[in-house]
């Protein structure tokens, strides 16, 4: 049990040590030097754990998504309208957008890259499609109980998809711009009323 928790403390460690390294120089410039010298291991110990930075990178993604996947449980939500469910998720991801503002530059590279990586392409994919999948029952149920425009389930997902990346680039090019949770739910409205 000792090692269990020596084991997930270390990790841990480069995980903290990784994102603070990220968040300085950037993934690119990021070397696992660098990410062993701030969580003061050894490459051994980063090895032991994670084959690549790349894979580190994987890790550091998917909790992130874990953690979305959380602040998005919906099962207290008791009304029909979608609208209105719809409409009240920005300020679910506003915490964790805010958590992890210094990382989604490298978030949005990470995209770029997948686009010649097939490996990292498949991480991606699997991002995107768990987003769509997450919303297209939403939408269709809103759709059939009118608490929503008639629209496509599919596209609208998209749609959905593309805004949000679309103010996290607004989010880096004009940080002091918009308030992002006021700007969703216009858009969200503007799209789905």
């Amino acid at each position: 049990m000792k090692q269990e928790l020596r084991s997930k403390a270390t990790k841990d460690s480069i995980l903290h040590a990784a994102s603070e390294c990220f968040a300085r120089d950037g993934y690119w410039s990021t070397d696992i030097d660098d990410i062993c010298k701030k969580a003061d291991l050894t490459k051994g110990a980063f090895y032991y754990h994670f084959s690549t930075k790349q894979d580190l990178f994987i890790e550091m993604l998917n909790n992130w998504s874990g953690k979305v996947g959380g602040k998005l449980d919906l099962s207290g939500f008791e009304s029909d309208d979608m609208l209105e469910l719809l409409s009240s998720i920005p300020e679910k991801f506003s915490p964790i957008f805010e958590e992890v503002d210094r990382q989604l530059p490298i978030f949005l590279d990470l995209y770029v890259k997948a686009i010649s990586d097939p490996g990292l392409n498949k991480v991606v994919l699997n991002s995107y499609q768990g987003f769509l999948e997450f919303f297209k029952p939403l939408i269709k149920r809103g759709v059939a109980n009118g608490s929503l425009k008639k629209v496509d389930p599919d596209d609208a997902a998209k749609v959905l998809f593309s805004l949000t990346i679309g103010m996290l680039m607004q989010g880096l090019v004009d940080p002091r711009g918009d308030d992002w949770v006021k700007l969703a739910k216009k858009s969200i409205n503007m799209i789905f009323k």
